[in-house]
């Protein structure tokens, strides 16, 4: 929380924010936040074209001292980061002078926190999503034919969703789980990691969930490559038509770190694909959900 007070010329006021607290690279997330508030006076308040450039002293420590941009984009916003850290700006908004405002000391110790907490998900890739999942529900019951037309219109929704991407449009962990089962959908060993990675975003934000799509994606690639899988997620048709999971690598992973992962055990796994075995068609990959 930044108060900022204007006398004639002068710039005065305080940061709070808790007293530690780790930031990753990118400025983005937060872990390890301290319950205890520090209150930080600001000086050497200076105009530097459109910038602010303050410093933050610690009042038990006067070396220790943290200098400080702040920018205004627009009537109601500012960003704030650090002049000498290459880390992304932190958003702030202006609120009324009678506003009761406090620094919050609820943090949970093992959460990550992030400044896209408490945006909503994204409606277009909910509609995405579910475009991808609803022809899939019958999936060995289609034709050769009606599964290339799905093909198709998998490439349009994988170029819809990387322009939710690179437009900055997905914030939450539902928003990027998403988008991993869509490009998942693929068949190429980059849309397999790309996959991979947006679901390893969902996890880092909080959805445990995004576990198994995370480990599903790996071996994907990994089989695209010609490598073995890890976890025993994809079961193919081989050279004499029947299902397997080969290559598969089943002594790398335990079925201790299976469970971890939300993946099923070994044992689970010979079931479920003498199960898969009996459905008709099994063309290619089987399309996972």
């Amino acid at each position: 929380m930044l108060v900022l007070r204007q006398t004639g010329d002068r710039v005065a006021g305080t940061l709070s924010m808790p007293e530690q607290f780790e930031v990753g690279r990118s400025g983005l997330h937060f872990t390890k936040i301290s319950h205890r508030v520090a209150q930080r006076p600001i000086s050497n308040v200076e105009v530097q074209g459109d910038r602010l450039h303050f410093f933050t002293v610690n009042p038990k420590n006067t070396q220790d001292a943290d200098a400080f941009y702040m920018m205004l984009i627009g009537t109601e916003e500012a960003t704030l980061m650090f002049s000498d850290a290459r880390v992304d700006p932190w958003t702030l908004k202006r609120v009324s002078q009678r506003a009761v405002v406090a620094v919050a000391t609820d943090w949970e110790a093992a959460r990550s926190y992030s400044q896209d907490d408490g945006l909503l998900s994204s409606a277009e890739m909910g509609q995405i999503f579910q475009a991808d999942q609803q022809p899939r529900q019958q999936w060995v019951k289609l034709s050769d034919a009606q599964r290339a037309e799905i093909a198709q219109d998998d490439a349009a929704r994988r170029h819809q969703t990387q322009q939710l991407l690179a437009g900055g449009q997905l914030h939450t962990a539902e928003d990027f789980k998403r988008a991993a089962f869509v490009f998942q959908h693929s068949t190429t060993p980059e849309d397999y990691l790309l996959a991979h990675t947006l679901a390893m975003v969902a996890v880092a934000k909080g959805d445990a969930g995004a576990l198994w799509i995370a480990s599903a994606t790996l071996d994907r690639y990994l089989q695209t490559v010609g490598k073995p899988q890890m976890y025993g997620t994809q079961f193919t048709q081989g050279p004499d038509q029947s299902l397997t999971q080969e290559p598969y690598n089943r002594a790398l992973i335990s079925d201790e770190l299976r469970r971890q992962l939300d993946v099923p055990p070994l044992a689970e796994q010979q079931k479920q694909l003498l199960s898969v075995s009996t459905e008709s068609k099994p063309a290619g990959p089987q399309q996972n959900r």
